[in-house]
C-alpha cells in the first residue's frame, strides 16, 4: 500500500490564514510565510555544491571569459560552448554516457541541465544578451563568487519557483499546476519528505487537486509532481533521490523515490499555524 494512501493532504492541518500566506500577494514573489534562511553558514559546503549552483558558477566562468558564450541564430548556446559545459557538469540523476550514445552533437537543446541553467540564469539577470553572445552581468560576476552562495541561492531558488514556466521542459498539458500554490507544496514537503517516497504519493498528500486533470485519460500529476517540484529541488541541494528498486522501469525511465536532505530543514522555514493550535509556529 502506498504510504501516504490513507492520509489527507498535509495542507488540511493548516490555519485559513496560514494557507492564505503560503501563497503569493503579487505576481513572482516569494509568499510571506516562506522563510530563507540569513546565517551565510546555513548551508554551506553544500549549498556550493547544489548542482544548479556548481553548474550556473561554471556557465558564468565560460560567459566572462573572452568574447562570452556564442549563440546560434535560434537563440541557443553553440555546440561547442554546449559541449564544454557537458564535460564540466554533475547533475542529479543525469546519465551523461546515455546522452552521448543518443547524440552525435549536442545542441544546448539535448543537454537539459545547460539549457535549464541558461534560462534561469538569463531569467535572474546573470547573464546578459548582447551582439549575439551571452555575457556575465555585473550581478551575475558578484553572486558567482563562493563567498555569496546563499544570495545566489535565495535569487535562484525564487527564480525557478516563481518566475520560470517549469512546464515547459515537460509539455503536461496543464500549465501552471502546482506552481501556482508551490508555497503550499514546499510547506508540505517540509512535513512529509522526510522518508523515500515516490512523486505519486507525494502528489496525493501535499498538493491541491486541479479540476483541468480530469480531462486527460493519463493522470499526469505525479509526472508534473516530479518535473516540476521534486526534480527541481534536487537542483538546488534541498532533496534527494534514488532509484525504486521496488518498482519495474518504464521503458528507459527508471522510477524514483525522493525524500528531503538536510539543507530543506536549514535554509527553509515556514511562519505557519495549525489548525486550532493559535500560539504555534513551525
Amino acid at each position: 500500500m502506498p504510504p501516504f494512501a490513507a492520509a489527507p493532504p498535509a495542507w488540511t492541518l493548516l490555519s485559513p490564514d496560514s494557507l492564505n500566506r503560503l501563497l503569493p500577494v503579487e505576481p513572482n514573489s516569494l509568499p510571506e510565510a516562506v522563510r530563507i534562511a540569513v546565517d551565510q553558514e546555513a548551508g554551506t559546503p553544500e549549498l556550493r555544491s547544489a548542482p544548479l549552483l556548481a553548474t550556473l558558477r561554471l556557465l558564468i566562468e565560460q560567459a566572462a571569459a573572452g568574447d562570452g558564450l556564442k549563440l546560434t541564430a535560434t537563440g541557443n548556446l553553440s555546440r561547442a560552448d554546449v559541449r564544454v559545459l557537458f564535460d564540466a557538469l554533475s547533475w542529479p540523476d543525469y546519465d551523461k554516457a546515455n546522452i552521448l550514445a543518443l547524440n552525435k552533437v549536442l545542441n544546448e537543446a539535448d543537454v537539459g541541465p545547460v539549457e535549464i541553467t541558461r534560462r534561469v540564469a538569463q531569467e535572474a539577470k546573470l547573464l546578459g544578451r548582447r551582439q549575439g553572445r551571452i555575457r556575465a552581468t555585473k550581478l551575475g560576476a558578484t553572486l558567482a563568487q563562493s563567498s555569496n552562495a546563499l544570495a545566489l541561492f535565495r535569487l535562484l531558488f525564487t527564480v525557478l519557483f516563481w518566475r520560470v514556466n517549469l512546464g515547459y521542459f515537460d509539455r503536461v498539458p496543464v500549465e501552471g499546476w502546482p506552481q501556482d500554490h508551490i508555497g503550499l507544496v514546499l510547506w508540505c514537503l517540509s512535513a512529509s519528505a522526510d522518508r523515500w517516497s515516490r512523486a505519486v504519493d507525494l502528489v496525493e498528500v501535499s498538493t491541491v487537486r486541479d479540476p483541468r486533470f480530469g480531462a486527460y485519460e493519463f493522470d499526469f500529476r505525479g509526472f508534473a509532481m516530479e518535473s516540476r517540484v521534486l526534480r527541481p529541488l534536487t537542483w538546488l541541494g534541498l532533496m534527494e533521490s534514488r532509484a525504486d528498486a521496488a518498482h519495474d522501469s518504464l521503458g528507459m525511465v527508471t522510477p524514483r523515490l525522493y525524500r528531503k536532505t538536510p539543507l530543506f530543514d536549514r535554509l527553509l522555514t515556514f511562519d505557519v499555524d495549525l489548525r486550532d493550535v493559535p500560539a504555534g509556529r513551525h
